[in-house]
């Protein structure tokens, strides 16, 4: 998701404040955290510009004072944030464009701030009642804007693309635009067992076009009863390998990239970044530690699933599943309580460093697993990202599912208001300035 990011609310918050100026053009700035990376700009700050700092302003034009442009250089350069120069249109109908006018500001104001701001690009974004644009400052360089909540909404105009008959029923539940949206995305897969084959092959059916798979694992004859697209040939395939087959053998265009690796690995998990949007569908708490903090951190939206079956004497006792959505003002894996601080201890160690732990004493007993039970939670979770990405009304809830009484219930949990992963105290928008929890990379290029 390359672009401009904004946490919900904070966008819709903005164009209310700038727009409600009897039919002035309106200023802001924006700080941003800026990742070359993925070529995205975190919003961690807005300010609105008071009277006081224009030094012209009309319904067609707004300038600021040389020592507000002064004092935004400055922030910029002490902090090493980038810049968003914010103005807006407001006679304009429709998507806004950058004016004549505005070009010649920009071709004054991006020089300065490459030479007195921090040594980052910038940007310049335009308002309208309508919709927004935005582009790197001084350039024609279009970048998309975002804003990330219990919605991924683009903001900025989304380019067209041709309608495809295989896409009618659902372009008939949740209109074009819906899958235009969602033909655009480019989503992650963490884990390809259980429930991730089950997401691969929905997200091929859907017509995501471009699909990223992560998983260490290799295909074994106790995986055949619960990976879908595997046949008996492929014990010691690669799981991300026999996905790649899956999703290729529903959708062929999809682009599809198979990474046999492991997600708490530094190299593997600079990626999440990278993403659109994330399914979550790994039982490595680890793994899910990794993409708690990096859906917060790097603004990709993320949702988490779990499946687990209970026998006591010979007899199933609990079939539970949980689907929980990460991102801007929801709660995280650490406000619900949801990871095993022991087990990310043991699976963050090495094999070797494993071996030698007196706390970790012999092999961990397979735990019990059935598909239909896995299909009801990979459902579950691929509708909420539908909720998420399109019309369909599916709000980013927190569920849990009863498989013996036949339940879905919503779990009321609370955001901690200072938590260290999804609070502005914590990881939310920092970006590449604070380190993912993984394993890192050895000069060799492998994992230390």
């Amino acid at each position: 998701m390359s672009g401009l990011r904004f946490c919900a609310p904070d966008y819709r918050t903005l164009i209310d404040k700038l727009l409600d100026a009897g039919g002035l053009e309106s200023c802001a700035v924006g700080y941003a955290t800026y990742d070359a990376l993925s070529e995205t700009w975190l919003i961690v700050d807005t300010l609105l510009m008071p009277e006081e700092a224009y030094d012209t302003r009309s319904e067609t034009n707004a300038t600021l004072k040389a020592s507000v442009l002064l004092d935004i250089a400055h922030r910029s350069r002490v902090t090493g944030h980038a810049v968003v120069l914010i103005h807006t249109h407001p006679a304009c109908s429709g998507w806004p464009t950058f004016s004549q006018i505005d070009d010649q500001g920009e071709n004054e104001i991006g020089p300065y701030l490459t030479r007195r701001g921090a040594k980052v690009p910038h940007l310049a974004l335009v308002i309208s009642p309508d919709g927004c644009r935005a582009r790197r400052l001084g350039t024609d360089i279009a970048e998309p804007v975002w804003e990330v909540g219990g919605n991924l909404s683009l903001l900025s105009p989304l380019s067209d693309m041709p309608s495809m008959l295989q896409d009618d029923r659902q372009i008939r539940a949740f209109g074009e635009p819906g899958q235009r949206f969602l033909r655009s995305l480019h989503v992650g897969v963490i884990g390809a067992g259980g429930t991730g084959s089950l997401t691969c092959q929905q997200l091929a059916h859907l017509g995501i076009p471009k699909i990223t798979i992560i998983d260490p694992d290799e295909v074994e004859e106790t995986n055949l009863n619960r990976l879908v697209g595997a046949r008996p040939s492929d014990v010691g395939v690669a799981k991300v390998d026999v996905a790649k087959r899956t999703i290729q053998q529903i959708n062929p265009g999809c682009h599809v990239t198979a990474i046999q690796g492991d997600l708490v690995d530094e190299d593997v998990a600079d990626l999440l970044r990278t993403f659109d949007f994330i399914m979550l569908c790994t039982d490595s708490h680890a793994s899910r530690m990794v993409v708690n903090q990096a859906a917060y951190q790097f603004l990709v939206p993320a949702i988490d699933m779990g499946v687990s079956i209970t026998v006591k004497a010979d007899r199933i006792t609990h079939i539970t599943g949980r689907v929980q959505m990460l991102a801007p003002n929801l709660p995280c894996l650490t406000c619900t309580g949801a990871l095993d601080a022991e087990q990310i201890r043991r699976e963050m160690q090495s094999p070797e460093h494993r071996s030698e732990d007196p706390y970790v004493q012999g092999q961990t007993e397979p735990e019990p697993a059935v598909i239909s039970i896995n299909s009801t939670a990979a459902s579950l979770a691929v509708t909420m990202m539908l909720g998420a990405v399109t019309p369909v009304p599916a709000g980013p809830r927190f569920q849990r599912y009863d498989g013996i009484r036949g339940q879905v219930r919503e779990l009321a949990v609370q955001q901690h208001a200072s938590c260290i992963v999804c609070s502005k105290r914590g990881a939310l928008a920092k970006g590449a300035s604070w380190s993912l929890p993984v394993r890192p990379a050895d000069r060799n290029g492998g994992s230390e």
